[in-house]
């Protein structure tokens, strides 16, 4: 079966198991999306990726306001092997720079996000459900082949405390003269944004004990959460090329 312009076809993300043959259950969410946004009907092809079996163009089975189906037709992609880590751990900021935050980060190829709560965190009550649906809705249009995992948020010295010791993670720091951003190499980076107005002085001195963390510098302005987050992630994309 050909297929024209296989790129431009809707691509979803389902959490099915692509091996069973059967046909691949839409969410109600993609229903909605494909029959009253995109005006698409039964017969029509999509393409699909589950984070696991690679991507695939499948063709609309059956579709109505709220529930649908649909059928795998052919193996576009196969699915990656398992590229290197990229951890961000980060203070939560307020809801509009937080999704743009989060959309940036997985575009730019983030494996792992850690909500860290510090004292001068100003997001403390995250909508875990609204956020792993942007995650989604990120890789499905950057063509990323797997999703970033969101982890619980935990207090920073709860993340710390726990984290692997043989693994470095790269602070990004504006006090002091520090290691700078483009001199950085790890086979899996980990990098630490703090909140709004910077971790207290406490928070530092406990930071600077731990011989794990490795105080970085971005330069000479100071930037927004967000903003630090997508040079430190440039960095380790670029670097993993």
């Amino acid at each position: 079966m050909i297929i024209k312009d296989i790129e431009k076809l809707p691509r979803l993300y389902l959490d099915e198991d692509f091996k069973n043959g059967l046909p691949l259950t839409l969410a109600p969410t993609h229903c909605h999306y494909l029959k009253t946004v995109l005006r698409r009907q039964e017969g029509d092809f999509i393409r699909v990726f589950n984070g696991i079996d690679g991507e695939y163009t499948a063709e609309i089975t059956t579709l109505g306001k709220k529930t649908g189906t649909t059928t795998l037709v052919e193996k576009l992609k196969d699915q990656p092997t398992a590229a290197p880590h990229v951890h961000l751990l980060f203070a939560p900021i307020k809801k509009a720079r937080l999704e743009i935050l989060i959309e940036k980060a997985v575009e730019l190829g983030v494996t792992d996000l850690h909500p860290v709560l510090t004292m001068r965190t100003e997001n403390r009550k995250l909508n875990i459900e609204r956020l792993r649906a942007q995650i989604i809705e990120a890789a499905e249009q950057c063509e990323r082949l797997d999703i970033p995992q969101f982890h619980a948020i935990q207090k920073l010295e709860t993340v710390i405390t726990k984290w692997d010791k043989t693994s470095e993670i790269f602070w990004a720091n504006e006090r002091g003269e520090n290691t700078p951003l483009n001199r950085c190499r790890a086979q899996n980076y980990a990098f630490l944004i703090g909140p709004e107005g910077g971790f207290t002085n406490e928070e530092a001195e406990m930071l600077y004990k731990v011989t794990n963390i490795t105080p970085i510098s971005l330069g000479k302005r100071i930037y927004r959460a967000e903003t630090a987050a997508m040079l430190c992630l440039s960095h380790a994309t670029l670097n993993h090329l």
